[in-house]
């Protein structure tokens, strides 16, 4: 990869390292190794971010190290290191935790400790988060407590006394902003405001306690930096916790936040929810804020990048979506005024109209995720919903001619450049991602022509859409549509697998989410005599090993067309319901 205005590449500027869980590591020599330039930098932020967890909360070196090495699934250890009192608190979603808190089941201050002590047990076992201010949080969640008392019991907001999480990369008032990136690390200072979405998620009673960590260059689908290293799988540490909000995603599965706030351009909500069993939605563009924000590629337009929630259940990704849209951000920025009418008490007892796309014809998703859709699709005929076959619509051609060009029109320069301010190393998967010859600086008249050709191609897959009408028993479009949310459902470190099942509705702007459906077993294996379709497919078979993924989550994806957000979330909950019996 080679940086303009320079000679040499940021990989030759270091060794060959590869970081660990919050380390650098040589592999020439085999040792630890922080860098002369910025190893101080490095020690600085995880230096703070130790002393900001209370000594109570941490876990002796000597035990974590025994507990890490007797499991690779730490959320087998949770019960160990939390009380009994403390789990079933961090047990409830966001919902569920604001109606006790109003009814008066459990304070302000009961919750926020409760999940600033569980993220703290997440952290030590997977490295999920980067700024961490539970103290302040604690004393935010005192105020509300007696906010609650002196309003004779009426809340503030919606989510009085609600601990939520927020992707590191997402500015909140007196806390850093690094984004995965060294260069940002150096400049870094504390934020004198918060991201608009932040602000309206606190107006609304939040307590906000951690930031999470997210990727060097963020377009990748595994979450490491050189700033606070590697974030892991805690259903299965020998696997990525996704990207690229993957320590939302960790900090998540482990109960360690209610509900949490992700950023999506191409599956960076739908992959790490996918990979650790959660819920997850991304937006259609320009309905929640994306203000506040600190990363490469901003102003980059042509795909546009989205906020929107992780959490426990359908029903608070709604509540999310409902509190950020009742802020009335189409005030502040130029988004679409178009306030939140939740479907899902009207979608009740509707029969759904469901497409099924078992694969996008470019790479078979792993055995274990065609078994589970399909299971789906024949839980939704016997509950009498109508099920139809939905055949994709030249998906590798739209990634190969249209997406991947527009997402990095500059050639990827503007990451690049960071990374040579920063003096860092790149790690393997976003090498791999700008050194694809598709990726190329274009001239303003060829980004003219790709958007052309994205905007032909959106209009050919709505009448595609339409078109579903001719095939269904009611004369009508399917509602949605249920696919994979990826190839895989976790990946070993540092390989970029393909990711066209979650960037293709950013292509097309198309509101989708994501649910858990069920789990790996130890019969899920490819048909035998099973031929890949092309190089892609075959290397996402190579990636399955039966024993590697057994017992890990699988989860399906829930599509719908542009702006019907509120629908795809009361079909969410519909299939939900279904798929629970």
């Amino acid at each position: 990869m080679t940086v303009q205005g320079s000679d040499c590449t940021p990989s030759q500027l270091r060794p060959a390292f590869q970081v660990r869980t919050g380390i650098l590591h040589n592999e020439t020599s085999g040792k630890t190794w922080l860098g002369r330039q910025y190893g101080s930098l490095v020690a600085r932020f995880q230096k703070n971010r130790a002393a900001a967890i209370p000594p109570r909360w941490v876990i002796p070196p000597k035990k974590l190290e025994e507990t890490q090495r007797s499991t690779t699934r730490p959320l087998d250890l949770l019960p160990r290191l939390l009380s009994h009192h403390e789990l079933q608190i961090t047990s409830l979603g966001a919902g569920a935790l604001a109606h006790g808190i109003r009814t008066g089941a459990f304070s302000c201050l009961q919750v926020t400790e409760a999940f600033c002590h569980q993220a703290a047990v997440a952290q030590q076992l997977t490295n999920c988060l980067t700024e961490i201010f539970f103290a302040e949080a604690m004393d935010r969640a005192r105020q509300l407590d007696d906010l609650l008392i002196a309003n004779k019991g009426k809340p503030i907001g919606p989510l009085h006394g609600v601990p939520i999480s927020v992707k590191d990369h997402i500015n909140i008032k007196g806390h850093h902003t690094t984004s995965g990136y060294i260069a940002y690390a150096e400049k870094s200072t504390v934020k004198d405001e918060d991201a608009p979405l932040v602000g309206a998620l606190r107006e609304a009673g939040a307590v906000l306690y951690c930031k999470t960590n997210n990727p060097q260059c963020m377009m990748v689908l595994e979450t490491v930096n050189n700033i606070y290293g590697r974030t892991l799988n805690p259903w299965n540490t020998k696997l990525g916790a996704g990207g690229s909000s993957g320590g939302e995603g960790a900090l998540l599965a482990q109960n360690g936040s209610p509900l949490g706030i992700g950023t999506d351009i191409g599956g960076s909500i739908r992959i790490p929810a996918a990979f650790n069993g959660l819920y997850g939605f991304k937006p259609s563009a320009k309905r929640v804020s994306t203000g506040g924000w600190e990363v490469t590629l901003t102003g980059q337009e042509s795909i546009v990048a989205v906020a929107g929630p992780m959490g426990h259940n359908v029903e608070d990704l709604d509540l999310f979506q409902q509190v950020v849209t009742d802020a009335k951000p189409w005030l502040k920025e130029p988004l679409l005024k178009m306030p939140w009418q939740s479907q899902i008490e009207a979608m009740k007892g509707q029969k759904l109209t469901v497409g099924v796309m078992l694969w996008d014809e470019v790479v078979m998703p792993h055995p274990y995720i065609t078994r589970v859709i399909k299971e789906v699709a024949k839980k939704l005929d016997e509950a009498g919903h109508e099920v139809i076959p939905f055949k994709p619509y030249d998906h590798l051609r739209a990634w190969e001619e249209i997406l991947l060009p527009l997402y990095l029109t500059d050639g990827g320069l503007d990451i690049k450049q960071t990374l040579f301010a920063g003096n860092e190393p790149i790690f393997p998967a976003a090498k791999r991602l700008l050194d694809n010859p598709i990726v190329q600086r274009r001239m303003v008249q060829e980004v003219w022509e790709f958007n052309r050709a994205r905007d032909k191609y959106r209009t050919e897959y709505l009448r595609k859409w339409a078109g579903t009408a001719k095939e269904t028993d009611s004369g009508k479009p399917i509602d949605v549509l249920i696919c994979p949310v990826a190839g895989l459902n976790g990946m070993p470190h540092d390989v970029m697998p393909w990711w066209g099942y979650a960037a293709q509705w950013n292509l097309l702007d198309y509101p989708s989410g994501v649910l858990p459906a069920g789990t790996v077993l130890g019969t899920d294996e490819y048909p035998k005599g099973y031929e890949p379709a092309n190089d892609l497919d075959r290397e996402n078979m190579k990636l399955y090993d039966n024993k590697m993924y057994r017992d890990m989550p699988v989860a399906i994806q829930v599509v719908g067309p542009t702006h019907e957000d509120e629908k795809v979330l009361g079909a969410m909950s519909i299939i939900d319901h279904v798929m629970k019996g």
